[in-house]
């Protein structure tokens, strides 16, 4: 599920990994006086200055530049900061994929403070504060999109919340025990620093300044209350465009991650042309009803778009879009399909008991913290969501006591009824199926979609179940697909340059927000089709700087590369053979004990090395010649257990001519439904059993020298619940069920078919 980062400071604390190597000199008697603090500032930035000029003597990027700007402002080097901060939005739009219109006024309360001191040292008579009243209005006027988003975002804190970041800052720099500091915490300190005095004396009059021109540019709804057909009550945030008097289209995003820059998201939408509304689920923000997520999106997401259709200010038309759960909240508004919803953009779409709270039939522990980061309170808990430590202890310790799986809230001290309602619903039955299409509805969905996913988006499985229903139901669905290699975050705005190690290629660097209302004018005002979209499959190859496109998922590839699970010894793994074998594979797994599997990481793509704890790896001859995967990998796993079920891993690696490994998909699957999601088979034990595996979606060319890995195992992780075989409801085993070692046979026959074009 989405997850957001929730920090006051604007400023990025770009660290240096080399900085500890440099100490900075800052006497602590200094801290204890603000007036010989305001003198050292100067000379602390000084040494700043002077050592990152020392230690970085080529690279010039985004890190380097977020550091430089600020210690020059603190130094008096206004004019200097400022190029800075040109260069950093430069090197950040680049890194990031952000278009330069965009991030124009990003970091802008920091340009402003430097040039109201140049015109001071310039001889204008007047205040900072005067200055900063009559400067402010005129960047605001010239700001439109996200560079106004950018440039009114620090407006939105409170000096209170600034003013703790600036003790928390300034005690931890007086509880060291030495009159030096290492350069990374020199750096910190100086920007938490000049955040204090710069935020300090606009903020309240800024604050001021914004609501006066959003109340002459906008006219915002804030807290809008809407009535459902049970007569509870969600709050929406409505925002329009003041100049614009007839009915509009409206786009809306239906969220559960309610939060105070709604607004600022709304006025975004507006500035494409369109009626903005964020409405908040049951129970979030002002609302005051139970908190119930999944439950009553698609009654409620019904209700509002009845609601906002019938005012004046609507034209008929309603768009969607957004990500994770808010590409859920628009498939669950078309489980009934109101008139007025033309069209939907579902990001990285979680689908509700397909892949999460459980991913093919296997909970896991990261259900409990969402639960918390979205129920705790009427916004979002995200100090809750990203406090690692406590979920890691608390995972490890429910891990390592070797309890049930429902005793996890518990466990976390926090028995929560929300976690163990969904854990009496482990198959797709009809406490799912409530929440989304299900088989025929998927049939009366005729509007325009346009889905989007990413390679490594952990919610690809939902955002394409999605897809392969309604075409599989719809035949002559309108629905388009976008995938690339992107995370979960990159499908819902900008793509990182790099994503977690590898470095994707220009083409896939797509400003996605801007494809989205793209495909609102297409869809909603009769614009042009975006251009990207060739055809109804649109997926990038990575490593050629090409986009390809299909007809449809099926076709995405024209062939095969069939691959046989072959017990010949291949140095110290096994061989990926290319005909089946009468050689098969003992594997055998004590459950009783916590040895982790350590198979693949989505979140590391490139190693020097394999790590091949607790599975068995398989790898293929050197290839040849160069070949392009495109599509999903399927296994169809030929196997005996002692047991009635077991967790399965598998994970498809390419090992690059230079060594470097590369995770090009991977797959767990429950073995009781790998032949459907709605009722369990269990396993006979001692019988041969086929178990069918589907990996995630990817495109990439393999230059030849490589050579693909299949690696295979059983899940024993405290990130997911530990499936122990006795054919009981899972969530209920402990490691009192273990019994005898888990004893596998994978047979010669099994077969691994990795689609090529």
């Amino acid at each position: 599920m989405k997850r957001k980062s929730a920090t006051i400071l604007i400023l990025l604390l770009f660290i240096f990994f080399n900085a500890n190597s440099q100490q900075i000199y800052l006497p602590k008697k200094i801290l204890a006086d603000s007036i010989a603090l305001k003198n050292y500032m100067p000379v602390i930035a000084r040494q700043i200055i002077n050592n990152l000029n020392t230690t970085i003597q080529e690279k010039r990027d985004a890190e380097y530049y977020g550091c430089l700007f600020a210690v020059q402002a603190i130094a008096g080097k206004y004019s200097e900061s400022n190029q800075s901060v040109d260069s950093l939005r430069s090197a950040t739009s680049k890194e990031s994929n952000l278009p330069k219109e965009d991030i124009l006024g990003y970091l802008d309360i920091y340009q402003t403070y430097n040039h109201i001191k140049l015109m001071r040292e310039a001889g204008d008579p007047r205040s900072d504060l005067d200055i900063f009243k009559w400067s402010l209005p005129i960047v605001l006027e010239n700001l439109k999109g996200q560079a106004l988003a950018y440039a009114i975002e620090p407006y939105s804190h409170t000096p209170a919340a600034i003013e703790s970041e600036w003790q928390q800052a300034l005690t931890k720099v007086q509880l060291r025990q030495s009159d030096s500091l290492y350069l990374d915490s020199a750096i910190m300190f100086a920007q938490a620093y000049l955040q204090h005095i710069v935020y300090n004396p606009f903020l309240s009059e800024g604050k001021k300044i914004v609501f006066k021109f959003d109340n002459s540019n906008f006219i915002i709804q804030d807290s809008t209350l809407i009535t459902m057909r049970d007569g509870v009550k969600l709050a929406a945030v409505i925002v329009r465009d003041r100049k614009i008097t007839g009915p509009q289209p409206v786009v809306m995003m239906s969220n559960i991650y309610a939060n105070t820059e709604e607004i600022n998201t709304a006025k975004e939408i507006v500035s494409h042309g369109y009626v903005g509304i964020i409405l908040n689920t049951r129970g979030k923000y002002v609302s005051d009803a139970s908190i119930e997520p999944w439950e009553h999106d698609a009654e409620d997401t019904y209700d509002a778009i009845d609601w906002i259709s019938k005012q004046s200010w609507c034209n008929g038309k309603v768009g969607m879009f957004g990500g994770s759960y808010l590409g859920f909240s628009q498939w669950a508004a078309t489980k009934k399909m109101h008139p007025a919803l033309k069209t939907i953009v579902p990001q990285a779409a979680a689908a509700p008991g397909i892949d999460f709270p459980m991913h093919n039939g296997i909970y896991s522990t990261y259900a409990l913290r969402w639960i918390h980061t979205v129920t705790n309170n009427r916004l979002s808990d995200w100090t809750e969501f990203l406090n690692i430590a406590h979920w890691d202890t608390s995972f490890n310790k429910w891990y390592k006591s070797g309890k049930a799986f429902n005793s996890l809230d518990s466990i976390d001290g926090r028995p929560n009824i929300i976690f163990q309602r969904w854990l009496k619903h482990p198959s797709y039955d009809k406490y799912w199926q409530k929440m989304i299409p299900y088989q025929q509805e998927f049939s009366k969905i005729n509007i325009p979609v346009l889905t989007i996913t990413g390679y490594f988006d952990p919610e690809q499985e939902g955002a394409l179940y999605y897809y392969k229903e309604h075409h599989r139901w719809n035949p002559s669905a309108n629905h388009y697909l976008v995938i690339g290699p992107y995370d979960h975050g990159g499908t819902q705005g900008s793509p990182s340059a790099v994503v977690n190690g590898y470095s994707i290629d220009e083409v896939a660097k797509v400003d996605i927000n801007k494809l989205v209302f793209q495909w609102f004018d297409f869809t909603l005002k009769g614009g042009a089709k975006p251009d990207l979209l060739k055809d109804t499959v649109n997926y990038q190859i990575m490593g050629t700087n090409e986009w390809g496109h299909a007809a449809s998922l099926q076709k995405v590839n024209n062939g095969f590369i069939n691959f046989y699970l072959s017990g010949t010894n291949e140095g110290k793994y096994y061989k990926l053979a290319l005909q089946k074998t009468e050689k098969n594979i003992d594997q055998q797994i004590d459950l009783s004990h916590r040895t982790e599997i350590k198979l693949s990481d989505t979140y590391n793509l490139l190693s020097d090395s394999l790590d091949t704890e607790g599975g068995i790896t398989f790898v293929s001859d050197i290839l040849t010649k160069d070949i392009t995967i495109a599509g999903s990998f399927t296994a169809q796993l030929v196997t005996s257990i002692n047991k009635k079920d077991m967790d399965v891993v598998i994970a498809l690696t390419v090992q690059q001519p230079d060594g470097k490994c590369f995770l090009l998909s991977s797959a767990i699957q429950r073995a009781s439904y790998s032949k459907g999601s709605r009722q369990r088979k269990l396993l006979k034990p001692g019988a041969k059993e086929l178990i069918p595996i589907t990996g995630a979606f990817t495109s990439k060319k393999i230059v030849k020298g490589s050579k693909l890995i299949v690696q295979l195992g059983v899940l024993n992780t405290p990130n997911t619940e530990i499936n122990y075989g006795t054919g009981r409801d899972v969530a209920t085993e402990s490691i009192r069920d273990a019994g005898s070692p888990l004893q596998i046979k994978w047979f010669g026959d099994s077969l691994i078919q990795i689609p090529i074009k």
